[in-house]
């Protein structure tokens, strides 16, 4: 999975946390859990917090067990584009014209990093290699039965 948000003062939309909020029954059936998952974001300004929000992201994506994938500096574009390693980030200053060639490389290159990684997981989850016995919502959920 790929996740993406506008930078909103460090964090994501509003918008992007709603959608996330409702998949909480997804995330107790265990059904986010070993699914591969990166994140890229834009800002107006250099300094609008795209690190931040990539990593206020990832907090979530923690919690529902997904193996986070992040760019890293694994390919020069990353350098040339002024980029983070935690995902591909566009600066888009007063313009609507959206992300820059540099930019493009950078997502096309992350979209493709995580079509390889997800292709692996997909191969060891059809071998067996992610089979789990997970605890019931009731088991998960602990004493007194409320997370």
């Amino acid at each position: 999975m790929a996740f993406g948000s506008p930078t909103r003062f460090g964090n994501i939309a509003a918008q992007l946390k709603q959608f996330i909020d409702q998949a909480g029954a997804l995330w107790q059936a265990g059904k986010l859990a070993d699914k591969v998952a990166t994140s890229f974001t834009a800002s107006q300004t250099a300094h609008g917090g795209q690190e931040t929000t990539i990593l206020a992201l990832h907090n979530t994506l923690y919690h529902w067990g997904m193996l986070i994938l992040p760019l890293g500096y694994t390919v020069r574009e990353v350098f040339a584009a002024g980029g983070n390693p935690y995902g591909s980030s566009f600066v888009s200053g007063h313009t609507v014209t959206g992300p820059d060639d540099g930019a493009l490389a950078v997502a096309r290159y992350q979209g493709r990093r995580l079509a390889r990684f997800a292709a692996v997981i997909a191969e060891g989850r059809r071998n067996g290699a992610f089979d789990v016995e997970r605890p019931s919502p009731e088991e998960f959920a602990g004493p007194g039965g409320k997370e």
